[in-house]
């Protein structure tokens, strides 16, 4: 029971990660995606499901932004995932943003010990 309280607790909040992003010699933040997020996305063809991910859980800088997004000339509001991103990191941070809710996630098997 404590340990389910404690698991309980952890999924409450939703884990972010730094990480560096070499074009932008600089960091960003993300933040864990939600289940339906990532199902969507999964879902979605080839590349517009990454930069749908991109957009969605990059917290800082706010993607969302409304002055970022003209500032970079954006006529449709996920353009900007394309604008600020090499083509190469976009399915590296689209990654990242997956492991946060588990996916990629190293599972390992445990042999039961005989007497």
């Amino acid at each position: 029971m404590k340990r389910k309280e404690q698991m309980l607790e952890a999924k409450k909040g939703k884990k972010t990660a730094e990480i560096y992003i070499e074009s932008l010699d600089g960091t960003i933040i993300i933040q864990e995606p939600s289940r339906s997020l990532c199902k969507d996305a999964i879902d979605m063809p080839d590349g517009e499901g990454d930069t749908y991910l991109i957009y969605e859980c990059v917290v800082e800088p706010n993607l969302k932004s409304q002055e970022l997004q003209e500032a970079f000339g954006c006529v449709e509001p996920m353009e900007i995932v394309e604008k600020i991103f090499e083509a190469g990191e976009i399915p590296k941070v689209s990654t990242e943003c997956l492991r946060l809710a588990g996916f990629s996630n190293e599972v390992k098997r445990i042999e039961q010990l005989k007497n």
